[in-house]
């Protein structure tokens, strides 16, 4: 059997072992972390043998159309919360190069976002930039897979049957069920856990403020760009007030050495959080991170691209407009994890019957495995979790290049 290549939209390998300030520098996270997860979930999804997985491209264009279509068999496209304006962009980007390509091209996990549920309005304005891109992928492929219902709907209102609810690949980085343990029924003020939040969401200033002095052992798990470039102080110039509300300055307690994290991989990311005891806040693929790791985990879930998923993958969820008087111990006792593993099992069926019908071949097919992108994985040798800058290093820091330049 000859080898096939495919293309994976990604920002990063997962094997390039990129620093802190490549990272920053390049943006190998798409501006948020998150998209690594289901990245890199993807690549290991599709390393079935003979298969050469090159997760090479993050922004396409149609000038590299001719080449894609000579180095390559096939493109496929994880994406996630795509259906949105801020994205519009990219999504008129993507379609023109697709529109050249010969090669089957395949979306998984796409999903639209709008302030609520049901909220059809919101995603007006992307209705033509949507309907051509859809056009362009199922004119090369049998159909696309999507997060949960409320996109598959939108799709469905554009006149596209051809959709399939998918979930997100990033619940598959690790093979099995992920049993996770429900352990004492109240949370321990003591207990080891971790937040994750979103700017702009009403109370989330004071979400954080409370659950860092009610947890003493608690710690944040940033995943913007933003914060990856506060923790490292490089051009910092204080609070912006149109993320007011998230801890983003030095001083806040989330945001010091001891309890602020943010990580340049999902091994390293979901390897750490098999520590905690509880994983909570706004964060799809944050909380998402700590179920791949076998831990209890709870979404709050703010708008339609959450909430979708969060029910497509039987997460624990409560939908929130307002977060601040929400409490994660009232969290951690109303959660149930049974459905999230009883229904692992038909969720992978979905997702591998998906790619079965699109003629992808994958690593849960007999007599496939990943294994070897394992142990690849494994051989490779990442960067620890990046820790904000204390006052003092970053004073010094500060001076030194300072000195370098000779001011």
């Amino acid at each position: 059997m000859s080898t096939q290549r495919i293309l994976v939209r990604a920002a990063k390998s997962p094997f390039r072992a990129a620093s802190a300030r490549e990272t920053l520098a390049e943006n190998l996270i798409g501006t948020n972390s998150g998209n690594l997860l289901f990245s890199t979930a993807a690549v290991r999804l599709l390393s079935a043998r003979n298969i050469e997985v090159l997760p090479e491209r993050f922004n396409v264009t149609p000038d590299q159309a001719d080449e894609i279509n000579e180095r390559y068999d096939r493109f496929v496209v994880p994406l996630a919360n795509a259906f949105r304006p801020e994205f519009m962009e990219h999504l008129e980007r993507l379609s023109a190069t697709v529109e050249l390509l010969k090669i089957p091209v395949t979306i998984m996990g796409v999903g639209a976002q709008a302030p609520g549920e049901g909220d059809r309005a919101a995603l007006k304005p992307l209705d033509a930039a949507v309907t051509r891109l859809c056009r362009a992928v199922l004119e090369r492929s049998q159909s696309i897979g999507v997060r949960g219902e409320f996109t598959a709907q939108y799709l469905n209102d554009l006149g596209f049957t051809r959709v399939e609810v998918i979930g997100c690949p990033s619940i598959f980085l690790r093979d099995g069920a992920p049993n996770i343990p429900h352990g004492a029924s109240r949370l321990s003020t003591d207990a080891r856990v971790t937040i994750n939040l979103t700017p702009h969401i009403p109370g989330i200033r004071a979400f954080a403020a409370h659950h860092a002095r009610a947890y003493r052992r608690s710690t944040y798990v940033a995943q913007e760009l933003r914060d990856l470039r506060l923790m490292l102080r490089t051009n910092f110039r204080g609070r912006r007030d149109d993320v007011a509300d998230a801890p983003q300055v030095p001083g806040d307690a989330y945001m010091t050495p001891r309890r602020g994290r943010f990580y340049l991989d999902p091994r390293t990311w979901v390897n750490d959080l098999q520590h905690a005891e509880f994983t909570f806040g706004t964060r799809i693929h944050g909380n998402i991170a700590a179920i791949v790791a076998g831990r209890p985990a709870f979404v709050l879930a703010h708008d339609s691209r959450t909430l979708e998923l969060a029910r497509a993958l039987d997460i624990p969820h409560l939908q929130v407009t307002n977060v601040a008087t929400i409490r994660a111990e009232e969290l951690y006792e109303r959660a149930d994890y049974r459905p999230l593993d009883t229904n692992h099992a038909e969720r992978l069926a979905r997702m591998t019957g998906f790619l079965e019908r699109n003629g992808i071949r994958h690593i849960h097919q007999p007599g496939e495995s990943g294994a070897a992108f394992d142990a690849r994985m494994e051989a490779t040798t990442l960067p620890h979790a990046v820790q904000p800058a204390s006052t003092l290093s970053a004073l010094v820091g500060a001076v030194r290049r300072r000195i370098a330049r000779g001011v």
